[in-house]
């Protein structure tokens, strides 16, 4: 037998082992060429790295400005401003690593060590990531200018495995300092921050290099979740991300351990810049709807234009605090549900409440020209978007009854004639039944001059006043002097029953301000291209609505609700003492509170109320009128303060107070009055006969403002009769 010759069994088992190893290397090779087919397939669909430094590129925008030259808002897809990795402070690079890969400059892209820890730390039920600085980078990499990351934040393993090629290349591509640069001009900090500049400049209102230990840890921790940990929304959500941050650069020993408790133990203070919690939220958001209308979105986010607004900063910086602080001040003495501040502090406690709480709104407008100086359409923005000042339709209750009166001077009725305020009993026709409305106190005065009908607000005489000029006039006046809302013709429309906005409200008192002329609010002057050509610019538009005689006579009328009317507070509480005009307003279940006024130079207009239509408990007088005073206060600090100009064709007649006629020597109460030549008496008082009366016993009866003295003067500071 030939010794040399292999065994049966050794050659059955080589032929295994060769079938193994050839299975082996097969199963190798077509691993390997699945893997080298799913990178190519994978590979062809990861954007080129030129996009990377692409997204490093500012992102021009529209920059919005007010009247002064202030820098209301800017708006940008991005807000993006990048510095080179010199002018980032020490202190937030470590911040950054620290919190988000400290093994950043020891590994090539993926951390495998990092992973590892990760998967361990998961397994004990402790939720945590392991992806590196680079890999988040990667993920922000888009397919080209204004498009969106083409990496998602799906936890998908083909994501993942996107994701960790693209870190590969960024390594092999870019400098370890390259890419920590790019990484902290483009990462998201919140409040459309791209960057640690942008970041800086939004929240504390500086540049990154000046920022301190303590800001530079707040900026770091907010990448992980931008909006979770706002400071300006979560203030102590933002402290504690901070103190976790400090933690880490406790751990890692880039601070001390007395260092760390003295910055953990720090108040968290922003200084948010005007961009990012811009002032006027609601004006700035008209003037985007209007360019993104007008001019497209791209055009309005990426074309570089130059928006000149009609807005006064300082003006809307004290209407905003106005508008607060009183509105606080309602909440807390009427002991109201649900404030504001419980609604800041569900918020801060994780939960997402209705904004329930009171609302106001403001108008300020220059009457002479329309111009928009100040607007606020809520006490928060970032909490409620809907703009009430613009998008509220409410019923203006009595401020809607100057135009009854206007309608009425119009006709030759005149502020001395005489009204009954009595019973009224209107039979509304159709089947709808009797209607027998009411004066606020359940009361009636009697025979009342229009003066003092208007300003006591008085319910009786403004019907009656209506249904006497005809209640198709009473539209047309309102309609011609600005209100564009639909009116209804029923009798209940003297008392504001047909709803409007507090801005068309607000514009139609300017008319009367402006001696009748018309002129149509706006907010834009001009707009101007990246090169500084004009391609929009605004358009005044000024009409005569009514005759300057009668608009001047009715604000006379005005005054006196200031002077001792409804509004008398102003002057007794409230210590405004410029000349001024306006109407308070309240609904009938002291919903809605309103004040609508004017000085020769500025009309306001102010609401208050619940978005969801229920019961205050207080009168216009008290809701609206405190902040009107004031900004009107601030304004007249600050602006030369003049009385109203007296047009041609106004005469002044001595008036007997009982019977509105022409006074005789046998009258007992005599007062000067204002009339148009359309409205002036030409009858002498029939109701007193007999011996002279002494018409010098109260001087204050020679002003036409003045009170009546058939109407005891109301006791300073205390509260008036609240309107309808």
């Amino acid at each position: 037998m030939d010794s040399t010759r292999t065994p049966p069994h050794a050659s059955n088992r080589l032929r295994v082992l060769r079938v193994a190893v050839f299975g082996a290397l097969l199963a190798v090779a077509l691993a390997a060429g699945a893997i080298w087919a799913a990178y190519r397939t994978l590979g062809a669909s990861l954007p080129s790295l030129a996009n990377l430094e692409q997204n490093a590129g500012p992102v021009g925008g529209t920059l919005v400005f007010g009247a002064r030259g202030d820098t209301l808002m800017s708006f940008y897809r991005e807000r993006r401003v990048n510095i080179p990795l010199s002018e980032v402070p020490d202190d937030l690079e470590k911040a950054v690593l620290s919190v988000e890969d400290w093994r950043f400059y020891a590994h090539w892209g993926v951390d495998l060590q990092g992973l590892a820890r990760a998967c361990v730390a998961n397994l004990r039920g402790k939720r945590q990531g392991a992806s590196t600085l680079t890999q988040q980078l990667a993920r922000n990499i888009s397919t080209g200018r204004g498009s969106g990351p083409v990496l998602t934040h799906e936890q998908t393993l083909t994501r993942k495995i996107k994701e960790a090629m693209l870190a590969l290349r960024i390594e092999r591509t870019y400098t370890k300092d390259e890419i920590l640069a790019m990484y902290l001009n483009q990462i998201y900090f919140g409040e459309g921050a791209h960057g640690v500049e942008a970041a800086a400049r939004t929240y504390f209102g500086k540049p990154a290099r000046d920022l301190d230990i303590a800001e530079a840890a707040t900026l770091a921790g907010l990448p992980k979740n931008p909006n979770g940990y706002s400071p300006f929304d979560y203030p102590d959500r933002a402290r504690r991300r901070r103190n976790v941050v400090l933690k880490t650069m406790l751990d890692n020993g880039v601070l001390t351990r007395s260092r760390f408790d003295s910055l953990t133990a720090s108040p968290l203070v922003t200084h948010p810049s005007v961009e990012a919690r811009p002032v006027a939220a609601y004006f700035t958001e008209e003037v985007r709807k209007y360019l993104e209308e007008q001019f497209g979105a791209a055009e309005l986010y990426s074309g570089e234009l130059r928006i000149f607004t009609t807005l006064d900063l300082p003006l809307q910086l004290e209407a905003e605090r106005a508008i607060e602080n009183r509105f606080r001040e309602i909440e807390l003495s009427l002991a109201l549900p649900f404030k504001r501040q419980d609604y800041e502090a569900a918020r801060e406690r994780g939960q997402n409440p209705e904004p329930r709480y009171l609302q106001g709104a403001l108008v300020a407008l220059d009457p002479h020209t329309g111009r928009i100086l100040a607007m606020v359409g809520g006490r928060s923005f970032a909490e409620s978007r809907f703009n009430r000042a613009t998008q509220a339709k409410r019923q203006p209750g009595s401020c809607f009854k100057p135009f009854v009166f206007l309608t009425g001077l119009r006709k030759g009725v005149g502020p001395s004639d005489v009204i009954l305020d009595t019973p009224l009993v209107v039979d509304m026709g159709g089947g709808r039944g009797l209607w027998k409305p009411q004066n606020y106190s359940q009361t009636f005065s009697g025979p009342v001059a229009l003066r003092t009908a208007l300003a006591k607000s008085l319910n009786i005489p403004s019907i009656k006043l209506l249904q006497q000029v005809g209640v198709e006039n009473v539209i047309e006046t309102a309609h011609a002097v600005g209100i564009e809302s639909p009116l209804q013709a029923v009798p209940s429309l003297a008392l504001g029953v047909s709803e409007t906005n507090l801005l068309e409200l607000t514009g139609a008192y300017g008319t009367i301000a402006n001696g009748g002329i018309t002129s149509r609010p706006y907010f834009i002057e001009r707009v101007e291209d990246r090169t500084g050509r004009v391609v929009k610019r605004a358009t005044e538009f000024h009409a005569e609505a009514v005759d300057p005689q009668s608009a001047y006579v009715l604000t006379s009328m005005l005054r006196s609700v200031l002077d001792w009317g409804t509004g008398h507070n102003a002057r007794d509480l409230y210590g405004f003492t410029a000349p001024a005009a306006g109407k308070t307003g309240t609904t009938d279940d002291l919903g809605d509170g309103w004040f609508v006024g004017y000085t020769p130079d500025l009309v306001v207009g102010v609401w208050g109320g619940f978005d969801e239509r229920r019961p205050i408990g207080l009168a216009g007088s008290y809701i609206a009128l405190p902040p009107w005073c004031d900004v009107m206060k601030w304004w007249t600090a600050r602006n030369p303060v003049r009385d109203f100009s007296e047009p041609p064709g106004i005469v002044q007649e001595r008036i007997c107070v009982d019977s509105g006629k022409l006074a005789t020597p046998a009258c007992p109460r005599v007062q000067t009055e204002l009339f148009t030549d359309r409205t002036r008496p030409t009858l002498e008082c029939d109701l007193h006969a007999g011996g002279a009366s002494d018409r010098t016993a109260d001087p204050g009866l020679d002003d036409p403002n003045a009170q009546p003295q058939d109407i005891a003067p109301p006791a300073t500071g205390t509260r008036p009769a609240p309107d309808h």
